[in-house]
């Protein structure tokens, strides 16, 4: 009668489970109608995809026999896995609870209250937002006129810096620098300095022009890429981030590492994407140029300019005030980024489905019309 019992709590819980990780997967436009009034989040870059397929069966098979025991032998695994698919050695991984806390823990390890951290501005802030937990300055240097990290300044500002935070493609501006910038920029990192590479979009380039710092990681040079499985992977509830970095600079930074994470349902995810996700990463990364093209050139017709982006954002220049159309999107159910302080007249917006930018592009249409008016 136990096992019985045993059985059907199983099944109940990996059925509930399973229903609702699957309702949030979906490569086919869904319908904004199904949840009229739910708001339309276009604010935190997340994927409208959602998992995969294989990675909610994983979730599903996981719910019962594992959420009980804390992760130990699953995140081991999930290193090895990740060490294989890029080449590199299991002590060249490190695992957090999402990008974020990779961040953390290389502010935390390499920047201190003579070694600041060298930024782009405006960036992703997880880095400057840790600098004053470790009594570090943090250096901002503007982006260019074209909107991109302004390597020599960045380089001339890093002497007796700890860390530079070079983001590519960028966030919140969406352009990235070509592979021949950034080698320049590597080879001339000054001694003592770390690179910090955030690569959290890198999936949704398809350019010949970009690659990733992972190849200067495999030339032993004091570079540590962070990446992600909550952007293009649909992952962002989960909480899955690893670095990939020299084993020297991941040794030090494991010491501040959050115990018992990756938790076993978001290991067991990431495990399966990895294995099995190639063609859904092909798929999505179409889906959202089709969206991202879609939007530009609806802009376009508008009359706005918008940063060019590789990324699943773009970023709009409004000519003029950008909060008050925020909080008018807002008031129409429709949530897009927060405002960028040096960024005063650009609104980010994330990509949705096809049916929900149009019902974006709907709803700023009128925003911006009745503020030209």
């Amino acid at each position: 009668m136990a096992n019985k019992h045993a059985l059907t709590r199983r099944s109940f819980v990996s059925s509930s489970i399973g229903l609702a990780v699957s309702s949030a997967f979906s490569l086919t436009p869904r319908s904004r109608n199904v949840e009229a009034t739910a708001p339309l989040r276009l604010s935190r870059n997340e994927s409208p995809y959602g998992l995969s397929p294989s990675a909610v069966e994983a979730v599903r098979s996981a719910v019962d026999p594992k959420s009980f025991r804390y992760p130990i032998e699953e995140p081991k695994a999930l290193e090895e896995a990740i060490a294989k698919r890029f080449g590199v050695e299991k002590d060249n991984v490190l695992l957090g609870c999402g990008s974020i806390e990779i961040l953390r823990m290389a502010t935390e390890t390499f920047c201190n209250s003579s070694r600041p951290a060298v930024v782009a501005e405006p960036t992703f802030e997880a880095v400057v937002s840790t600098c004053p937990f470790v009594h570090a300055r943090s250096i901002k240097i503007n982006l260019t006129q074209e909107y991109k990290h302004d390597l020599p300044r960045m380089l001339r500002a890093s002497l007796g810096a700890g860390l530079i935070f070079f983001c590519n493609p960028s966030n919140p501006a969406g352009t990235l620098i070509d592979k021949q910038e950034v080698e320049r920029f590597v080879r001339r990192l000054p001694r003592g300095v770390v690179l910090l590479s955030d690569e959290a979009y890198g999936e949704y380039v398809d350019r010949p022009d970009y690659e990733s710092c992972l190849r200067y990681v495999k030339e032993g040079l004091p570079v540590v890429v962070s990446r992600t499985f909550s952007k293009i992977y649909g992952m962002a509830g989960l909480r899955v981030g690893y670095a990939i970095g020299r084993k020297d600079l991941i040794k030090r930074m494991a010491k501040r590492r959050l115990a018992n994470n990756p938790n076993q349902l978001a290991t067991a995810a990431a495990l399966a994407a990895l294995k099995n996700d190639d063609e859904f990463v092909k798929r999505a990364r179409k889906l959202n140029s089709e969206v991202r093209d879609f939007v530009c050139g609806e802009l376009t017709a508008m009359g706005l300019k918008y940063i060019p982006s590789e990324t699943n954002f773009v970023t709009i220049g409004v000519r003029r005030p950008a909060k008050p159309l925020i909080e008018e999107l807002k008031k129409r159910n429709v949530i897009v980024g927060r405002l960028f302080p040096s960024l005063p007249e650009h609104v980010r917006v994330s990509l949705g489905t096809m049916a929900e930018m149009k019902s974006f592009v709907k709803e700023f249409k009128e925003v911006v019309s009745a503020s030209n008016a």
